[in-house]
């Protein structure tokens, strides 16, 4: 589904609770209304849930044999974070799309950051023929995880079926000395 499609389905949800909340109270609808208040409440739920998944992991790219290594990765990222505990706060007190979208975009950023130790662990240098052609180009950096090289600040996805060797990097960090 579409983040837009999910985004209209949250609101519509958020809307319902807010025009109940301000019609009857909170404790009317958890005894009154009991089934149709805990029905919105999933369905709430399951929305903002939908769409923070697709904002926080929309463009993050890990080909299928390092899911397992990758998922416990990005699944401590969002714990530590703690914005799922605010992204529930934010729909079911305040109903505000906009800010579950800011604290969607901030785990986004957070996952990101989380996996850039991972995704280090699997760079390499793509070298394609051009690399050893009468003007050689530089080889380009390349990530295993994500299949993409580096192009220009920008990780491109590496066509299938080319011809290229792949050069292991080891990064390691420097020691810095104290004077």
């Amino acid at each position: 589904m579409e983040t837009n499609d999910l985004r209209n389905i949250l609101m519509t949800h958020l809307d319902t609770l807010r025009r109940n909340l301000t019609a009857v109270s909170r404790e009317e609808l958890r005894t009154r209304y009991r089934k149709p208040y805990y029905a919105l409440l999933h369905d709430i739920s399951a929305a903002a849930s939908a769409y923070v998944k697709e904002i926080a992991l929309a463009d993050l790219r890990i080909r299928k044999e390092y899911l397992q290594e990758a998922v416990p990765v990005i699944n401590n990222a969002i714990q530590a974070s703690g914005l799922l505990k605010q992204i529930s706060e934010s729909a079911y007190r305040r109903q505000d799309i906009q800010e579950i979208e800011q604290l969607a975009l901030t785990l986004k950023k957070q996952i990101e950051d989380a996996l850039i130790p991972f995704y280090e662990k699997h760079m390499g240098l793509y070298l394609s023929d051009k690399c050893f052609s009468a003007t050689p180009q530089a080889p380009l950096l390349y990530n295993h995880v994500n299949g993409c090289v580096m192009q220009d600040g920008k990780w491109i996805p590496l066509e299938t079926g080319r011809n290229y060797s792949f050069v292991t990097l080891h990064i390691k960090e420097r020691s810095q000395t104290v004077a």
